[in-house]
């Protein structure tokens, strides 16, 4: 099969520390760093509010120190900086709660000198464990032309042209203006076989995602082309009393397209036999993703843009040919609310703690199911896939190595989900049911942004349509 995907982002945004208490309207730069911090690069800037008081207790390494000594994450997990340019870093001592400005926040176990680099092992910690109180706040508008593709672990780049290492090492050195090559993976995701292919084309992001699986010569594969053309992230945060008191996320702007299809096929000399392995469901966030990050004020933020798709089946006869092509279309935004500082409508049914959460959303939505027949199978089948494209998430920035423990945060996902019934030929009333079904989901999940606010979701959109053949047939209509 081949299943949609999303794709994601990453820009780094570069600013200048800021003071113990101070309001800031900074313009972020882009540029394609990862782990380290890198020159400004042109891009669109926006604006951006920091207004805080630190923590007592909270120690500041300054911009200019981070840029000159950091050297990277060594092997064991530690941040590693020139011991000649970091006199300040070599003083820390364990248990410090530190700002790295435009590195990380993280809590000192141990400081090493060897052979004049420092070996500093480090926690991530929450905002309100280095602030006490404040206002941060941004508006960014994502331009899908200047992103920077992060290597997902298990897979391997495709030769794409002539000089293929050239053509991505200059992807990721310098992640390009409208029209820049594309950037092709392709590796295994248990036991599905993936290829990926990103395109920027006039700051709109095209994905073309390919799985397919094979058990014994039988075969499921599903193709989803897909199209994001717009996203502007809006998000104000509130610390109070030593607390993450409120988190407001918009995802806005958000329009984009998808056209998949699905097909499977075999009889019991290949891969019909294996009826109770061809039902396994499979649900996968796959492991390819964008990366947003920006700076605000001294402290790092990440938007993570991630796809995934489910695959649910039931085949009870050996011999069966399916397939089905749709296409989806959507535009408009979402947002939510987390909030610990007062009650509020709309409440979820797991709020934050203390408070409410809140969702609104803007969009459309318009599909089709462009294919019914073609369907072979001497008994009943039924199968359903669902593409997440995408998934926007917000969380704390910092090294790509210490991501699993930073991700956590306001979250927003779109679903386009497909499914399908047929009674088989042999039945008294043969007759298919094809369904298409596009739902939003939002919600926050437990993070570093916040130790108080606790994870919900919401479905805040959804919108469904659905083709009987014959349209006369009871058996199929739904329940």
């Amino acid at each position: 099969m081949r299943a949609p995907l999303s794709a994601m982002m990453a820009l780094a945004i570069v600013a200048t520390a800021a003071c113990s208490h101070r309001t800031e309207s900074t313009n972020g730069a882009a540029s394609a760093g990862t782990s380290a911090p890198s020159s400004p690069a042109a891009a669109p800037a926006f604006p951006t509010t920091f207004d805080v008081t630190w923590q007592p207790q909270t120690v500041q390494i300054d911009a200019a120190t981070v840029n000159a000594a950091y050297r990277g994450v060594a092997a064991d997990g530690s941040l590693t900086f020139d011991a000649a340019a970091a006199p300040s870093i070599a003083s820390l001592g364990a248990g410090s709660v530190v700002l790295f400005a435009g590195l990380m926040l993280g809590r000192v176990a141990s400081v090493t000198n060897s052979a004049g680099v420092l070996h500093v092992n480090v926690t991530p910690v929450a905002l309100d464990d280095a602030i006490a109180s404040g206002h941060i706040a941004w508006q960014a508008p994502v331009d899908f032309g200047r992103v920077a593709f992060e290597p997902p672990p298990g897979m391997h780049r495709v030769d794409i042209a002539d000089d293929p290492v050239l053509r991505v090492e200059r992807w990721f050195a310098a992640p390009a203006s409208a029209d820049s090559a594309a950037v092709h993976y392709a590796g295994t995701v248990k036991k599905w076989k993936v290829k990926l292919d990103l395109t920027p084309q006039r700051g709109n992001l095209l994905m073309d995602l390919d799985a397919s699986k094979e058990i014994d010569g039988g075969t499921i594969d599903v193709h989803g082309v897909g199209e994001l053309d717009n996203l502007t992230n809006s998000v104000n945060i509130t610390l109070d009393n030593g607390a993450t008191t409120r988190i407001d996320f918009d995802a806005g702007n958000l329009h984009g397209k998808v056209d998949f299809t699905w097909s499977v096929a075999f009889d019991k000399e290949h891969g019909g036999d294996h009826i109770t392995e061809l039902n396994e469901s499979d649900v996968e966030v796959l492991p390819f993703a964008l990366t947003y990050p920006f700076l605000v004020g001294p402290i790092p933020f990440k938007l993570k843009i991630t796809s995934g798709f489910a695959f649910a089946p039931t085949f009870t006869s050996k011999a069966t040919v399916a397939q089905g092509t749709l296409h989806q279309s959507f535009g408009g935004g979402v947002s939510l609310t987390s909030d610990t500082s007062s009650g509020g409508s709309d409440a979820s049914p797991n709020p934050a703690a203390g408070g409410a959460a809140n969702s609104t959303s803007s969009m459309t939505s318009d599909g089709s199911i462009d294919s019914y027949g073609g369907t072979l199978s001497v008994a009943p089948l039924g199968l359903s896939s669902t593409l997440m494209l995408p998934s926007v998430a917000l969380a704390l920035g910092g090294p790509p190595e210490f991501d699993k423990v930073l991700a956590g945060g306001p979250y927003a996902l779109l679903l386009t989900q497909a499914n399908f019934i047929a009674t088989g030929p042999l039945s008294i009333a043969a007759c298919e049911r094809r369904e298409l079904n596009f739902i939003v989901r939002v919600g926050y999940k437990t993070g570093m942004l916040s130790k108080v606010i606790k994870p919900w979701s919401k479905e805040v959109y959804r919108k469904s349509s659905q083709l009987v053949m014959p349209p006369n047939i009871r058996l199929c209509q739904p329940q």
